[in-house]
């Protein structure tokens, strides 16, 4: 790692080690994270806000005219107001065109695809993250509990609607959100251990002790994607932090059909994620929602 003493008002740039990629030290909400995977060279805010914008005009395109409520000036806050305040059934039914445009984009994918699953394209995303009440274990636990979901809704702007369950060996979701305006409505029919004679690509990440992966479905049985999320301790001296982090390395594989443009919508999507839900864990530590 870099030798030098990182400013943390500021964004600075890093080697991150073996990857040959570039990380973003950014210091959100007082806590310092490093950040990486998208090609489109932002800070995680100006993601954020560019998804807001998504999300916003769609609903307002959807709502026509319908009045609004008052929302704040802010995007980021006036797309989650106005998601609260519709709720989960009439987001459902608003969104219901795009539901249908998207499953047409992920059939135009697939029917655009060589080699169906034998060579996928990948979207992957990275945090290193450095919380003084959140390691790994309590993270990993976090996003299996009902809190998860709880936080959805503010965890993207094109976030609109997550229900989770468990079952035996993990969880399944039923979930509609959205990537650079593919709104689509979709299900996790079993997230849980990676299944790699199922999907030999998935990389054994043999370094990352908590795993997760589970096919994504689209509302006709469609399998359009797989997710897999992989979970480490990492060494506060390796990033010269005070106090040990961890890194979520989140990863969605298509068929080669799915053009780079898209995916890095998704590896953007996945930086927000990474971001807002692990400050909220971090609050839902602290203020003892989830027993530590």
């Amino acid at each position: 790692m870099a030798s030098s003493k990182y400013k943390y008002e500021s964004i600075c740039l890093l080697s991150a080690f073996a990857l040959g990629a570039i990380a973003k030290n950014e210091t959100i909400n007082g806590y310092n994270f490093f950040l990486w995977g998208p090609k489109l060279d932002q800070p995680k805010s100006q993601y954020e806000h560019d998804a807001a914008d998504i999300a916003l005009s769609l609903l307002k395109k959807r709502l026509g005219s319908e009045p609004l409520p008052d929302l704040p000036t802010d995007n980021v806050a006036a797309v989650l107001k106005l998601k609260q305040d519709l709720g989960t059934e009439r987001l459902k039914e608003l969104l219901a065109p795009d539901m249908d445009d998207a499953d047409k984009f992920w059939h135009g994918v697939i029917n655009k695809s060589t080699s169906a699953w034998e060579s996928p394209v990948a979207a992957e995303a990275h945090g290193v993250v450095f919380l003084p009440n959140l390691n790994v274990t309590q993270f990993a636990a976090w996003y299996e509990s009902k809190y998860a979901d709880m936080a959805n809704l503010a965890a993207n702007p094109e976030h609109y609607v997550k229900e989770t369950t468990q079952i035996a060996g993990g969880l399944t979701s039923k979930i509609l959100e959205g990537w650079g305006g593919v709104t689509t409505n979709f299900t996790f029919p079993s997230f849980g251990a990676p299944d790699r004679g199922k999907d030999p690509f998935l990389p054994e990440l043999q370094d990352y002790p908590i795993q997760q992966a589970g096919d994504k479905v689209l509302r006709d049985g469609t399998r359009f994607g797989v997710l897999h999320l992989a979970l480490r301790s990492v060494s506060g001296a390796e990033y010269e932090q005070p106090h040990d982090g961890f890194e979520v390395f989140s990863t969605v594989w298509y068929q080669n059909g799915a053009d780079d443009d898209h995916l890095d919508h998704e590896r953007r999507h996945m930086v927000i994620e990474i971001v807002n839900l692990t400050l909220q864990a971090q609050k839902d530590i602290e203020s003892g929602a989830l027993s530590s």
